[in-house]
C-alpha cells in the first residue's frame, strides 16, 4: 500500500487497519501484525501503536499489557451501536440547529443540498456530505459537544462509505429532509430526520458488509433502539440549553 502522506501518521494507521476489518482481512480475535502495518505504511512501530490506540478508544482495537494488538469484536451489533450513538448526538444538534441557526447557515446549507442533488462521484458526495453535517454542528454545538461528535473519526465515517457507493440516492433524499426540517425551524422533527438518517445509514453499511461476506447473514431481524425513546432524550437534552 502507497503510504498516507496526507493524514496524520496516526490517522493513517487507523485508516489503513479499518481498510483490513472492512474488507475481511482481519477478524475478530485476530492478532494486529505491528510489523506489517508499519512495513505497509513505511512508518515505525511507534506510529502504529498511536493509531491503534485510536481504535481501542474506538472499541475495536484491544491491547492487553505487553501482549500486543488484536481485533475486538467486530460485528453488526458494533456498526449499530457507533450509529445510534452518533446519530443521538446528531439529532441534539440537528434540533439546535433547527430551532437557533441564522439565515446565513441555511443559506449554505441550502448550497450544499443543491450540490448534492446533482452530485454522482462518491468522493465529492462523501465530502459535501460531511461539509452539511460540520456546517450544522458549528451552528448548534458547543464545544464539548463538537469534540464528541469529532470522536466518531474511524468507524462511522468509513462505514458510512458503503452507503454512499452502495444507495447515493436514499443518502441524497435524506440529507434533503434534514435540510427542509432544519429551514422550517421544526427542532423535533429536525432531529427525527438526523436520527433517521444515521440510522439508515448504519442498515445500508451492516448491509453492504454482509455481502461483500465481512459479516453473516443474520437469523433473525435487527433490533434497533426504541426511536421514540431517543428522540425523548433529546428533547429533553435540548430543553437544557447549550450548556456543553
Amino acid at each position: 500500500m502507497t503510504p498516507l502522506v496526507r493524514m496524520k501518521t496516526g490517522e493513517a494507521v487507523a485508516a489503513y487497519v479499518l481498510g483490513l476489518l472492512f474488507d475481511g482481512t482481519l477478524r475478530s480475535g485476530d492478532r494486529i501484525d505491528l510489523d506489517g502495518v508499519a512495513q505497509a505504511l513505511g512508518i515505525s512501530r511507534a506510529p502504529v501503536r498511536e493509531g491503534l490506540m485510536h481504535l481501542e478508544r474506538d472499541g475495536l482495537v484491544s491491547m492487553p499489557h505487553y501482549r500486543g494488538a488484536f481485533v475486538a469484536a467486530f460485528d453488526a451489533d458494533t456498526v449499530r451501536e457507533a450509529f445510534e450513538l452518533y446519530g443521538m448526538l446528531s439529532a441534539l444538534t440537528s434540533s439546535r440547529a433547527a430551532a437557533g441557526a441564522d439565515a446565513g447557515v441555511r443559506e449554505t446549507l441550502g448550497k450544499l443540498t443543491e450540490a448534492l442533488a446533482g452530485c454522482g462521484q462518491v468522493a465529492e458526495f462523501e465530502r459535501l456530505a460531511r461539509e452539511f453535517r460540520k456546517v450544522v454542528n458549528h451552528a448548534a454545538a458547543g464545544p464539548h459537544l463538537r469534540a464528541l461528535l469529532r470522536s466518531f473519526s474511524g468507524l462511522v465515517p468509513v462505514a458510512a462509505r458503503f452507503s454512499i457507493e452502495d444507495a447515493m440516492d436514499d443518502e441524497r433524499a435524506a440529507l434533503r429532509r434534514e435540510y427542509e426540517t432544519l429551514v422550517a425551524g421544526d427542532a423535533d422533527a429536525a432531529a427525527a430526520a438526523a436520527l433517521d438518517h444515521v440510522r439508515m445509514t448504519a442498515e445500508n453499511a451492516v448491509r453492504a458488509l454482509r455481502q461483500r461476506g465481512v459479516f453473516p447473514a443474520e437469523a433473525t431481524p435487527a433490533t434497533a433502539a426504541d426511536r421514540s425513546r431517543v428522540l425523548a432524550i433529546v428533547h429533553a437534552t435540548t430543553r437544557g440549553g447549550r450548556n456543553e
